[in-house]
């Protein structure tokens, strides 16, 4: 990655933000990343938990307020 701050060809006058140390996350020790990585994607996991509910309860819904009421058909 380049470390320059001048303005690029492309765009002139432009100059990334991520080019100055104090606008870069400050990702911590090799010991602090391990521990944040062992702890597993549990948001991740939860979001497609919910995503999963929601899409079962909805598919109930239409299953007994829609295709039930509306009797055997033929």
């Amino acid at each position: 990655m380049s470390e320059t701050t001048e303005p690029g060809r492309d765009l002139p006058g432009h100059v990334s933000a991520a080019s100055h140390p104090q606008h870069v996350a400050v990702h911590g020790s090799h010991d602090e990343v391990e521990a944040i990585v062992a702890m597993g994607p549990r948001g991740a996991v939860a979001v497609a938990g919910l995503a999963v509910t929601v899409l079962l309860a909805i598919w109930f819904a239409f299953y007994f307020f829609v295709f039930l009421p509306r009797g055997a058909v033929g």
